[in-house]
């Protein structure tokens, strides 16, 4: 997976272990309380607000609030653009840091999988959105900003799941495969596999539908996918199933019970 790269302040402070929403987080507050505050004017929230400068904490905590009009959202984006394109950083940061706590609650409502860090996903997904903001600050005239960054850390936070569920299913078929392909019985003629898994069903080794099984994937050449479709159940667990079948067997033979 690629590195976030940025010129920013807030991308310098990244390390591996720390979360990148909580350092973006922190570099947005730097910004809003330091000496000299970057601030927006007041007046693009609310129109008849007296004139004046709002931190840019503050900003985004009106634009997330629901009672906030889109007008007014669209506003702000378009001087924090302005401003990006103007004057460069801290208005990258800025404008990413924005559309934290919609990027949060996207990202609650993906399912957490063991084999991905969350700090891994959040760097993936903010990537995506500098990448996202980048282009629009480019666009003459772009429209639903928000929406388009939270989108694209959306796209980019499914392609990091799906890329890791794709990959824990490649290597549990590999397992399943790995274990089914241990044959345990005679292969010295088609005939005397059909007798021992005859004889293993009459005494109760293995059921007739495990039977049926071995013999047609092992035997017939038929297909685990094939198999499953047939009866309406997936190729993990018809590998699952002929192969503790065949352990079962296996077990039958050494023990010379057929």
């Amino acid at each position: 997976m690629r590195r976030m790269t940025c010129t920013s302040s807030f991308s310098s402070s990244v390390s591996a272990s720390a979360s990148p929403f909580n350092q973006l987080d922190s570099a947005l507050l730097a910004l809003a309380g330091g000496p000299r505050p970057v601030c927006l004017p007041a007046v693009l929230l609310a129109p008849s607000a007296p004139s004046g400068a709002m931190p840019v904490d503050l900003v985004r905590a009106r634009m997330a609030h629901p009672s906030t009009p889109e007008a007014a959202r669209a506003r702000v984006w378009d001087e924090v653009i302005r401003r990006r394109r103007l004057h460069g950083e801290p208005w990258g940061t800025v404008g990413v840091a924005l559309t934290l706590p919609m990027l949060r609650r996207s990202l609650a409502r993906l399912p957490r999988l063991a084999e991905l860090e969350s700090s891994e996903l959040e760097q993936e997904v903010l990537a995506a959105v500098m990448d996202q903001f980048e282009a629009v600050s480019e666009d003459g005239a772009p429209q639903e900003v928000g929406l388009q960054l939270v989108r694209a850390g959306d796209r980019a936070a499914h392609r990091v799941l799906y890329a890791v569920q794709r990959d824990r299913r490649m290597r549990t078929t590999a397992s399943l495969e790995d274990c089914a392909n241990e044959m345990p019985v005679t292969r010295s003629s088609s005939s005397e596999v059909y007798d021992v898994l005859d004889r293993a069903v009459q005494a109760g080794v293995i059921t007739a539908l495990e039977a049926e099984l071995i013999a047609v994937t092992r035997l017939d050449g038929e297909s685990a996918k094939s198999c499953a479709q047939q009866v309406g159940t997936s190729v993990r667990s018809v590998f699952r199933n002929r192969s503790a079948a065949e352990q079962r067997l296996s077990a039958a033979l050494l023990a010379d019970e057929l």
